[in-house]
C-alpha cells in the first residue's frame, strides 16, 4: 500500500465494503512481530490456546473505547490468549504524528498501557503494516483463531457483544462462518480525548470527514453485504 503511514486521515483509505484477509473456517495466516520487549515472536507462538487478536493504535477512539471491555473479556477468559497488534496511526497530528520509524512505532505501542490501562500483550506490526494489511486494514477489527489456527469468527469493527455471545460458548472449537459488521459508536467523549492524542488538527480532519464516514457507515447497514 503506497504511503501506509498517512499523515492525514482520509475515508478513502478504509474500503468498509470489502473484508480481505482470512475468512472465518479458513486458516490463519502467520506473521511476525515485535513484543515491547523487544523479541520476535510469531502469531504462531501463542496457538497454545485460542487468540483472540485486535488491532490498534493509540489515536484510535474505537480501540480506545473497547480497551476496558476487552481487558474484561480477558480476566473473564483465562484459556485464551488476548493479543493487541499495533498498527498505524489511525487519525495523526501534530500532536502524535504519523509513524516514520519503527522506533516510534515501539514508542507509542507502550504509551498505549498509560494512556488506555491496557493489561494485554500488545505485538507491534512492522512499519509497512505487512501484519495489518493480511488482516484486512481496518483500524479496529478482531479476530477468534482456534487452536487449530481456523477463524472462528472476525469483525471489521470490534464488537464486544458479538465477540462475548462467541467466547461464552461451551465448544469454541466449533467452526464459526460468521462475519461481523456492526459499528458501535464510542463515548462521545472517549472519542474527543483519543482524537486529541493525535493533536486538535486530528479532532478537526475527523469532523470534516464525519460526513463522508457516517456515508460510508449508512451503505453497509443498509443491507450491502461486506465483501469478503
Amino acid at each position: 500500500m503506497e504511503n501506509y503511514n498517512y499523515e492525514h486521515f482520509d475515508p478513502k483509505e478504509y474500503n468498509f465494503k470489502t473484508f480481505v484477509g482470512p475468512k472465518p473456517g479458513e486458516l490463519y495466516v502467520d506473521f511476525e512481530a515485535t513484543t515491547l520487549n523487544g523479541e520476535k515472536v510469531r502469531l504462531s507462538t501463542y496457538l497454545d490456546k485460542p487468540i483472540v487478536l485486535e488491532t490498534g493504535s493509540i489515536t484510535c477512539p474505537i480501540y480506545a473505547s473497547r480497551t476496558k471491555a476487552m481487558n474484561k473479556l480477558m480476566h473473564d477468559h483465562p484459556e485464551v490468549h488476548f493479543l493487541l497488534l499495533y498498527i498505524r496511526e489511525a487519525h495523526p497530528g501534530k500532536r502524535t504524528a504519523a509513524i516514520k520509524h519503527f522506533e516510534e512505532k515501539m514508542e507509542h505501542a507502550k504509551s498505549a498501557r498509560e494512556l488506555y490501562d491496557e493489561r494485554r500483550e500488545i505485538l507491534v506490526d512492522d512499519l509497512d503494516g505487512t501484519a495489518h494489511q493480511l488482516y484486512g486494514s481496518m483500524p479496529n477489527m478482531t479476530y477468534l483463531i482456534g487452536q487449530d489456527g481456523i477463524i472462528r469468527f472476525r469483525a471489521n469493527w470490534t464488537n464486544i457483544d458479538a465477540l462475548e455471545r462467541i467466547l461464552n460458548q461451551e465448544n469454541k472449537e466449533l467452526i464459526i462462518k460468521e462475519d461481523f459488521y456492526d459499528l458501535e459508536k464510542p463515548n462521545p467523549l472517549i472519542a474527543i480525548r483519543t482524537l486529541l492524542i493525535g493533536g486538535v488538527d486530528a479532532l478537526i480532519e475527523f469532523l470534516i470527514t464525519l460526513p463522508q464516514l457516517l456515508k460510508q457507515h449508512k451503505e453497509v447497514k443498509r443491507g450491502d453485504d461486506i465483501k469478503s
